[in-house]
């Protein structure tokens, strides 16, 4: 299975949200939503939350390609709201790739090429034995 399929998969989030996989390679990705009725908040638009996750999935679909890794800061901004019933996709690029930290640069778009956001996050290599088994340090 390739890898970015396998974490798409695995990822509860990404699936409990009802996220599709658009394109995903070593240090990209793009992931889309709908903005159904439960992802409204009380201003009936798009939460601003599912802008960030699908921002979020996306990032950790192209970093996770390249290199087992966590995310460990975000910054976006939000520019216009996501309309009921529309689409909203989720890109993530690697911009920096170093032995210690990844940066991304993330775009949320609506399906008609809208912008909606726009912000960068910073990830980490973390051994993946060593974060399953509880040997490996976690943040806090």
């Amino acid at each position: 299975m390739d890898r970015v399929e396998e974490i798409f998969r695995e990822d509860r989030l990404i699936q409990d949200f009802g996220m599709k996989l658009l394109e995903g390679r070593e240090g990209y990705a793009k992931v889309s939503v709908t903005v159904s009725e439960r992802f409204l908040n009380a201003h009936r638009i798009g939460h601003g939350v599912l802008l960030f996750a699908v921002a979020d999935a996306a990032f950790a679909l192209s970093v996770n390609a390249a290199v087992d890794a966590v995310g460990v800061q975000w910054s976006l901004n939000v520019f216009r709201a996501a309309k009921s019933g529309e689409t909203v996709i989720g890109e993530s690029r690697i911009i920096h790739k170093g032995r210690q930290s990844m940066v991304c640069e993330l775009v949320v778009t609506a399906g008609d090429g809208r912008l909606l956001a726009k912000g960068q996050s910073t990830a980490l290599p973390v051994s993946r034995e060593a974060y399953h088994t509880g040997t490996g340090k976690k943040g806090g």
